[in-house]
């Protein structure tokens, strides 16, 4: 399990020694300790400020989860066959063509813009299914997507032990690609510029969990893979929908 100090270390790697995480443990901080911390760092902008901790439950969030029961495996590519499952059959019953993306966590802003933006794609795609994999709990998962607006043309499928994230070669990150300084920034443009700030982290939600998105054609082959490469990556969803025959 990555330890408190392991990622104070991280952050001091990618140039945030000044960034402190929150001690779930710990009692409430005095106004004078808060006034302390604040002080540090010699007046240096802090890229994460806008970050949401979120309750005692969601510190959990910075901590490496157990290993899943499977390996991953390498992440599929164009022409491979796509992996099928109990929770994600593939080819679909139907016939019809899917778009799979995998979420990083709920309360992610990043994460929230591509959910709206697949939403919006779904609406206007009706010949495609449209589904979201999420890894927090089933109760969390469905309190965020309320919290905007439903999942409208969506399916929603939840894998608290993160099995399909590995079956679709999708792990943990490393410190570079959480803890890169311009995703802090980035993620303070979004919502400066969009209004798009995140929500409470959702329960059993890892912000190390890497994210990303499939296209599979009705025969159950891969036509398009887009394994995020770093956190604010705001994956082209529209590439994947033209590599199954589909345009605007």
């Amino acid at each position: 399990m990555l330890s408190k100090l392991t990622t104070q270390i991280a952050l001091r790697k990618a140039g945030l020694g000044g960034v402190k995480i929150p001690d779930p443990f710990a009692a409430s901080e005095s106004k004078s300790t808060k006034g302390a911390q604040d002080s540090e760092g010699g007046g240096l902008s802090n890229p994460f400020a806008n970050v949401k901790w979120g309750p005692p439950k969601a510190f959990a969030s910075w901590t490496t989860p157990p290993p899943t029961q499977n390996s991953v495996q390498p992440a599929p590519i164009a022409g491979d066959r796509a992996q099928s499952g109990v929770k994600l059959r593939l080819p679909a019953v139907d016939g019809r063509p899917c778009v799979v993306l995998f979420l990083r966590y709920c309360g992610c802003p990043f994460t929230e813009k591509l959910f709206l933006h697949l939403r919006s794609l779904a609406n206007r795609h009706t010949s495609i299914h449209f589904i979201v994999v999420s890894h927090c709990t089933q109760a969390a998962t469905n309190e965020w997507v309320k919290k905007l607006g439903g999942p409208w043309m969506l399916d929603i499928i939840v894998d608290e032990s993160r099995e399909l994230y590995a079956l679709w070669g999708l792990g943990i990150s490393n410190w570079g690609h959480l803890l890169n300084p311009r995703n802090g920034y980035n993620q303070y443009m979004l919502g400066k510029k969009e209004g798009v700030w995140g929500q409470q982290v959702g329960e059993g939600g890892c912000r190390w969990q890497t994210g990303g998105a499939y296209a599979i054609d009705g025969r159950g082959i891969v036509k398009w893979a887009y394994p995020m490469k770093s956190v604010d990556d705001q994956v082209p969803i529209e590439e994947g929908i033209k590599e199954l025959g589909f345009s605007r």
